[in-house]
C-alpha cells in the first residue's frame, strides 16, 4: 500500500477517531467506505463511498469561510449561492450550468435537523451530460482544537453528493446523514 493510500484509507476505527471534527460516524453502515482527503484550498474533507453503487458523499469543513450556512437554506439565500458554492467545492474540472433546485427538505441526524436542497445541472462543455445531487449544511465544533487546549470553533460543514442523473440515489445520501451524529 502506498503512503497516500495509507493516509486516505486507514483502518475504520482510526478514521472514526480522527474525523470527530466532522461528527461521529460510528453508526454509519459498513456499506459506506470512509476515507479522508488532503487539505485543499484551506478546506478539510471527509469522504464516503456507498460501495454497492459507488455513489460518493463528501463533507467539507469550510473553516472560517462562510461560503454557505445552514441559515441560507431557511432564508432562501441558497437559491443565489448554490451555483457558486458547487463550482467552488467540486472535486473535478467540470463546471456546472443551468442549475435548478428540484427539491428542499430537512433530515434528522441524531435529533438535529440538517437542511438540504436537491439539484440538477448540466455539465458545461459535455453535450447531453447532466448531474443530480444533494447539498446540505450543518455547524459543529472542531473537537481537535479542544485537544490542543484551544477554544473549539463552530464551523460550517457542507454535505455534497452528486452523480450522473440516471445513477443518483438521494436515499443513499439521506441514510448516511441519518446515521451520523453531527
Amino acid at each position: 500500500m502506498t503512503k497516500y493510500n495509507e493516509f486516505t484509507c486507514p483502518p475504520r476505527e482510526e478514521l472514526l477517531e480522527q474525523s470527530k471534527d466532522f461528527g461521529n460516524f460510528a453508526a454509519v453502515s459498513s456499506d459506506y467506505r470512509l476515507t479522508r482527503s488532503l487539505n485543499i484550498f484551506g478546506y478539510r474533507k471527509f469522504n464516503s463511498q456507498y460501495m454497492p453503487t459507488g455513489q460518493k458523499i463528501t463533507i467539507i469543513d469550510l473553516n472560517k469561510k462562510e461560503v454557505i450556512t445552514p441559515e441560507d437554506f431557511k432564508t432562501g439565500v441558497i437559491n443565489t449561492k448554490i451555483k457558486d458554492t458547487l463550482n467552488l467545492l467540486k472535486d473535478s474540472l467540470i463546471t456546472l450550468e443551468n442549475l435548478e433546485i428540484t427539491g428542499r427538505g430537512t433530515v434528522s441526524a441524531n435529533g438535529r435537523l440538517i437542511p438540504y436542497v436537491n439539484f440538477k445541472a448540466d455539465v458545461k462543455n459535455v453535450p447531453f451530460k447532466s448531474v443530480e445531487g444533494t447539498l446540505g449544511a450543518y455547524r459543529s465544533a472542531n473537537i481537535s482544537q479542544k485537544k490542543k487546549n484551544k477554544e473549539a470553533q463552530q464551523t460550517t460543514k457542507v454535505i455534497l453528493s452528486m452523480r450522473d442523473c440516471k445513477k443518483y440515489n438521494q436515499q443513499v445520501t439521506l441514510d448516511f446523514i441519518k446515521a451520523m451524529k453531527p
